[in-house]
């Protein structure tokens, strides 16, 4: 199967060879910004400048940042507790974690030197890596992460931080649990699993081609796995410089976002309004199973995200995509056509949401979740569903997703807003993705609207 799931060993990046005080020129930059922002955009600008710099370089980089941001708050505990000298470093963690809400997590990491940085990660991920940079104090250090081992492996509750899991998330962790049904090691899989980042996911556009397309990737170094029109690709050289993408072959697109594009049922000559179409993925997977026939209204409140969306949809070849921008406020002005049948046939709703669902592949959004977050974002989505459901036509569909994998933000939410709009009903929903498929974790549900009552 192409989704077949690796060992979940958390990988130490390997520092030899490296230049290593640019990780601690990185850190101190990174440490200067007063909000945590996010580490793929903030460190692609600054290597930008950086010439001296290979794409293997880069892609080392990225792979420390991004897995100091998987244990972010293990090691902030762990120099908090080595200053202050906590005894029972089980309590005082527990302690802390409570008191680290909303952007505090951040703050308080931005006291970690960057030499004591990389000592702790080493010490939560030992391998073949070795210590880049020597720490004057490092002797005492060692000891002190010998005590603290065998506190926290005494505490079921702290096994889940070394992992990089704040017990804030336990209570959504078990609600996700009885929604899904999961056993304790499937719980403890998706736990572990968030510090694996997925592979590279592309979808083809004309799945026809899926073969040809498939065969390069091959020659030029890739190994592919294909299911269906997604194809699972490691190794290789970058994928934008492949004939396939330049040429609008493919398109990235992770497994679990296709399934949901899936989900849509997309037909030619449909009518379809992508609500929230951000820059556009699934968009063209829509456009995709239309061939040019039909329409897609794409819609967003920002509108750089639409000027990507026509520029991806140029270079695929889909021309039935027509883009607005559209904020939520107000119900959508339907086109001529969507008008006179009562609606769109497919309305998507791909709501904006904590993003929970992407943390293996962008580890820093953990650090920003938290419970206002949460409110603020469902009540959102909630109104984005209000205004978007008037344009389903009768008998239409209305599909509800987010990237995420709470169930305040998917489950609870849609069984709450279907208790007001008696008009729809739900035909079925799903968690995708991981800890499945070897991929992020999304949501979507499937709403049908009643037909039109017999005249």
């Amino acid at each position: 199967m192409p989704y077949n799931l690796p060992s979940l060993q958390p990988v130490m990046p390997d520092f030899r060879g490296y230049r290593y005080p640019h990780l601690g020129q990185l850190w101190e930059r990174l440490t200067a910004e007063p909000e945590l922002p996010q580490v793929d955009r903030w460190l692609s600008q600054q290597l930008r400048s950086q010439k001296q710099f290979g794409r293997q370089d880069r892609l080392f980089y990225a792979d420390a940042l991004f897995t100091v941001m998987r244990y972010l708050l293990p090691l902030t505990l762990l120099e908090e507790g080595y200053q202050r000298q906590v005894s029972d470093m089980a309590a005082y963690a527990l302690e802390r974690d409570a008191e680290l809400a909303g952007d505090r997590i951040w703050q308080a990491a931005r006291e970690l030197p960057a030499s004591v940085l990389w000592y702790w990660l080493i010490q939560l991920l030992p391998g073949t890596a070795e210590y880049p940079r020597e720490i004057e104090d490092e002797p005492f250090r060692t000891p002190y992460w010998e005590r603290v081992q065998a506190q926290w492996a005494a505490d079921e509750r702290l096994a889940w931080l070394l992992d990089g899991w704040r017990p804030a998330w336990h209570d959504w962790l078990a609600e996700r649990q009885q929604a899904s049904g999961w056993t304790a090691e499937q719980v403890e899989r998706f736990c572990t699993g968030q510090n694996i980042r997925p592979p590279l996911w592309l979808r083809v556009q004309k799945p026809a081609q899926a073969a040809a397309v498939e065969q390069e990737l091959k020659q030029v170094g890739f190994t592919v796995d294909a299911d269906e029109d997604a194809l699972k690709a490691r190794g290789g050289r970058s994928i934008f410089q492949t004939a396939a993408f330049r040429l609008g072959g493919i398109e990235i697109q992770d497994w679990a976002s296709q399934q949901i594009s899936r989900a849509v049922g997309a037909r030619p000559g449909e009518l379809i309004w992508d609500a929230c179409a951000g820059g556009g993925g699934k968009t063209l997977a829509l456009a995709s199973r239309m061939n040019n026939l039909g329409a897609i209204t794409a819609t967003d409140i920002r509108a750089w995200k639409l000027e990507e969306l026509k520029r991806r949809a140029k270079r695929a070849g889909w021309f039935n995509i027509r883009r607005f921008e559209w904020d939520a406020e107000a119900p959508l002005k339907l086109p001529r056509e969507a008008r006179q049948q009562g609606g769109f046939d497919r309305v998507l709703v791909d709501a904006p949401c904590t993003s929970a669902g992407t943390w293996r592949r962008n580890p820093d959004a953990r650090w920003r979740l938290s419970s206002h977050q949460v409110a603020e974002l469902t009540r959102l989505q909630t109104r984005i569903l209000d205004q978007a459901a008037p344009a389903v036509r009768p008998g239409g569909t209305l599909v509800y997703a987010t990237c995420s994998w709470l169930t305040a933000e998917n489950e609870q939410l849609v069984m709450a807003w279907l208790q007001r709009q008696p008009e729809f009903r739900l035909s079925h929903q799903q968690l995708v993705g991981f800890p499945e498929a070897d991929a992020d974790t999304m949501y979507y549900a499937v709403l049908r609207r009643s037909e039109a009552p017999a005249q």
